[in-house]
């Protein structure tokens, strides 16, 4: 039951983060799209920049999620 409770903190915390750099990629590269980008090569890096992102925030969210497992086993009195 530990293993299950903490398989699902960490893929909630790798879902979460990723969703909210989700929400801040799209206008971020909207605006570059509008006033910086200059050809298609431009925009085929930002996207893999994006993706480098989003993998970033899939790894991040998903130790923020072990690490808050963690936290809430500590607090957790131990039963038999």
């Amino acid at each position: 039951m530990k293993t299950l409770v903490r398989l699902l903190c960490i893929l909630v915390g790798a879902i979460a983060l990723s969703l909210v750099f989700y929400k801040l990629i799209g206008p971020v590269g909207h605006w570059y799209e509008l006033n910086f980008a200059r050809n298609d090569g431009d925009l085929g890096q930002a996207y893999m920049v994006a993706l480098a992102v989003q993998l970033l925030a899939l790894i991040v969210g998903g130790w923020l999620g072990d690490w808050a497992f963690r936290k809430w086993r500590q607090r957790q009195p131990d039963r038999p």
